[in-house]
């Protein structure tokens, strides 16, 4: 019956680990994209701007924003490019594209496109002041986040206090402490210990988090 349990458990695993993979891959992959957008979306617009305010139209700024990046960061300025050929409107485009990437600050900007598609204004102001808001929004979150790191080191540090200072106990005395390792009420305890301290310490570091 056991070795049954254990080939059952095995196929399932090995019919499960592609699917499981990919999708660790495909989580990896749109973790480091939000990341390298999230770093250079106020310079792409300012590029944008810079472009516009040069004379030339949107294709031309995108092309030339498309020219100073590579990596994941052009792939998606093509992106870009590509949709808005559909839809002709760089505010529905980074609506969308925050949607898909679960990102503000895209969506932050395509809504304010679409805002400025609907009452008029120059394309090059809006995306400055759009530039300098993330830049001066993406400024103060690093700050936060610095001044919030001394917290969470200080949450990690004491989470790993407590099983050090338990394991110096056993060791100091090992005939105290057998009771708690062998019998069920002392087995009971030590999970629940245990739970509690993860739930603390996944408390105190939530705390400390800066979305």
């Amino acid at each position: 019956m056991a070795v049954g349990i254990t080939v059952f458990v095995l196929v399932l695993l090995v019919w499960a680990a592609p699917q499981l993979i990919e999708r660790i891959q495909k989580r990896t992959r749109l973790s480091r994209l939000t990341k390298a957008l999230d770093a250079e979306l106020d310079s792409v617009l300012a590029i944008l701007a810079r472009q516009l305010r040069a004379g030339h139209d949107l294709g031309r700024a995108l092309s030339e924003a498309e020219a100073s990046y590579d990596g994941m960061v052009l792939e998606e300025l093509k992106h870009w490019s590509r949709e808005r050929k559909v839809t002709l409107s760089l505010g529905q485009v980074l609506m969308q594209r925050g949607e898909r990437l679960g990102m503000e600050p895209l969506k932050i900007a395509g809504a304010t496109l679409l805002v400025r598609d609907k009452l008029g204004g120059p394309l090059a102001a809006t995306l400055e002041e759009l530039a300098r808001s993330l830049r001066d929004t993406r400024s103060l979150r690093m700050k936060i986040e610095a001044a919030s790191a001394t917290h969470r080191m200080q949450a990690s540090m004491l989470s790993i206090l407590i099983p050090l200072l338990s394991a110096g106990a056993i060791a100091l005395s090992p005939g105290a402490t057998e009771a708690v390792f062998f019998s069920t009420a002392g087995q009971v305890l030590l999970g629940l210990c245990g739970c509690l301290l993860l739930i603390g310490h996944c408390w105190v570091r939530s705390l400390c988090r800066v979305d």
